[in-house]
């Protein structure tokens, strides 16, 4: 690693500069951030760093594609070893990123091969840390290009977002390198990617993270044609990578290009940057419904209310299946709450985990008191800082600097003096601690000067450090008008789950539990003629919208969405009409990602049970499938 002091390169794991002596840093292997190399955890989150050290590993210098595989973390290739047996010849739907050097062969010609050499394995690390971080896999190295798959053999419901978030990621850490090389006579050091979706078949999975995969038509073909169109530092995204991922990111719409192998021109976009503020949407634009069948679970979360009117605090957990309606069910609750209260007279923050965030050490923790101090997740550091010294000096003088050194490391702003001497010999335990005591001081103060409502989303990702901190904190709901609200799928295996764990036992605290099912049959035909707005609706589309979405409100938006987009059903005046017969019935790309990840948490036998019955038939006698899996394990 380089010596921050003096720049001198210094072997991987040395914990002094071989050159003036001085402490290095490396990095958290939990949050990322810097901390000193001879450091047992980190200081910025209290990760076990001695214990992560001996099983780290680090990328040999003669890099290849094994080694970039081996390199990948270590509960990674757990997750993708522990699937191995079951990946065969099985069908997944994939974004390929593929990444390649800009002028690669001018650049090569204009150096000694081995200095070449270990300039691009230096490119191939950073692209491979990218990947990693967003559970993506290194598929294979093409010439100086690395062709990486979201998708398989570890699926997620995000993948083509995460694919994107990886592409941004390389693009920054590839701009580091370039002035990295600048005084090596490279003063310009580029990659360009590009981002397709589509399907692949996956080969078998060896023990040493050996993967083989055979591209279904132009996949892989097509995202490596995009990236050789893309200009220098930029992601270029075909139509189906854009569909999917149009919500998230700012793009630049770049027009219809011609491609070899493509007889038809394909539709490509830019990707410019995260869109600020975005989260993943739900809906279809200009179509809209009231909340349907959930009165019940409402009535319920109304009357929590009542005790918050009262001085009262509780906690409330939000359960169901992807799709389910968690998230409307509670934003429905939101405006009716609000409209209870006076102006002002209600504080509603809410936080949402992210399906990659669970390495992002307190980044839960982080957004909920970022909404507590009525700043924005992308608010400058000054600002931050202003909205946390104002909120201390109103809510808690007397407490100042026992809470305002704590939480303002805790969100990565700058100590000074007395501050930056509080925190500086503290170790991971330790600062913990005073993250969870800070915490609960301010938060306590806060719910007493006007009642809360704190909501956390998708708590099944949450990261480890917000849960733990969230734990112990969450007996303030004996002591302050505050409901704490988790929204989480029935992921008992998860971390977030100890959240709600927690809650049960909070002597003295209400804990309310909704668990929300499917919708009936007749709530889901409210829900079709709501968003369609007629009762003429062809029965035939009728009753496919209805058996495919099963009585998933989300699933049933799927389903309306793909008919529209496929020219099915158009709005003619006012009314939807058929325009042209239905064909195959496909699953919404949306809906496959969401049913792969869940396919894919399932113990091996449950999942070749599943993809025997698939072949099977949609509906048939149990015996049946009993006796095909005795005869395969005969």
């Amino acid at each position: 690693m380089n010596c921050p002091n003096c720049s001198f390169r210094n072997a991987p794991d040395a914990r002094f500069c071989e050159n003036c002596g001085q402490p290095l840093e490396r990095s958290c292997p939990n949050c990322g951030q810097a901390t000193s190399a001879g450091a047992r955890f980190c200081r910025h989150c209290g990760f076990d760093l001695a214990t992560s050290a001996a099983s780290t590993t680090r990328v040999p210098r003669s890099g290849g594609l094994d080694a970039l595989r081996k390199a990948a973390p270590a509960a990674m290739a757990d997750k993708i070893l522990a699937d191995r047996e079951q990946m065969e010849g099985e069908r997944k739907r994939v974004t390929a990123l593929f990444a390649d050097i800009v002028g690669s062969t001018t650049l090569a010609e204009a150096m000694d091969p081995e200095d070449w050499r270990d300039i691009v394995t230096g490119a191939h690390q950073r692209v491979s840390q990218a990947v990693y971080r967003y559970e993506g896999t290194i598929a294979q190295l093409l010439g100086d290009g690395v062709l990486a798959f979201f998708g398989a053999p570890l699926a997620h419901e995000d993948d083509p977002e995460r694919a994107v978030r990886a592409g941004l990621q390389l693009l920054d850490s590839i701009h580091e390198y370039a002035a990295e090389l600048a005084p090596r006579g490279l003063p310009s050091f580029q990659m360009r990617i590009g981002i397709n979706t589509g399907l692949v078949v996956v080969g078998n999975i060896g023990t040493d993270l050996h993967m083989e995969y055979l591209a279904i038509g132009d996949t892989v073909n097509l995202a490596a044609r995009v990236q050789g169109a893309a200009d220098p530092d930029t992601i270029l995204l075909t139509e189906n990578s854009y569909r999917l991922t149009s919500s998230l990111f700012d793009v630049e719409d770049r027009g219809l290009i011609t491609v070899k192998g493509k007889a038809e021109p394909i539709h490509i976009y830019r990707v410019i940057g995260e869109r600020k503020g975005a989260v993943r949407a739900r809906g279809i634009t200009g179509l809209s419904s009231p909340m349907v069948g959930r009165q019940r679970e409402l009535s319920v979360l109304l009357r929590t209310l009542d005790d918050l009117k009262a001085g009262r605090g509780s906690t409330v957990a939000v359960v169901g299946e992807a799709g389910l309606g968690k998230s409307r069910l509670i934003a429905e609750w939101r405006q009716q709450a609000l409209a209870q209260f006076p102006p002002d007279g209600l504080r509603w923050v809410e936080g949402r985990c992210l399906s990659y965030g669970a390495s992002m050490a307190h980044h839960l923790s982080t957004e909920i008191l970022r909404g507590l101090l009525g700043v924005s997740p992308e608010a400058a550091a000054a600002e931050v800082q202003a909205a946390l010294e104002e909120t201390l000096r109103r809510t808690v003088p007397d407490d100042y600097m026992e809470i305002y050194p704590y939480l303002a490391h805790l969100l990565g702003l700058p100590l000074k003096e007395e501050a930056a001497g509080r925190v500086q010999y503290l170790d991971g335990p330790a600062l913990q601690s005073r993250y969870i005591a800070a915490y609960r001081r301010l938060l306590l103060a806060l719910s007493h000067e006007r009642p809360t409502v704190i909501v956390c989303e998708d708590i099944h990702w949450a990261d480890p450090s917000s849960v733990e901190l969230g734990r112990q904190i969450l007996s303030i709901i004996t002591e302050a008008p505050l409901v704490v609200v988790f929204a989480s799928r029935p992921d008992q295996d998860s971390v977030g789950w100890k959240l709600l764990t927690a809650a049960r036992d909070v002597a003295g605290g209400g804990a309310t539990e909704l668990h929300l099912t499917p919708l009936s049959d007749v709530d889901s035909q409210q829900l079709v003629r709501n968003l369609l707005e007629i009762e003429a609706l062809p029965e035939d589309v009728r009753g496919l919208i209805l058996e495919k979405a099963e009585g998933n409100p989300f699933f049933v938006e799927e389903v309306i969405r793909m008919l529209i987009d496929q020219g099915v059903i158009e709005r003619k005046e006012d009314r939807w009409v058929l325009t042209r017969p239905m064909g195959a019935f496909e699953i919404p790309d949306t809906l496959q990602g969401v049913l792969a990840a869940r396919i894919d948490r399932l113990p091996e036998e449950a999942k070749r049970a599943l993809q025997v019955a698939s072949v099977i038939g949609r509906k048939f006698p149990v015996r049946v499938l009993e006796e095909v899996l005795r005869r395969q394990a005969s």
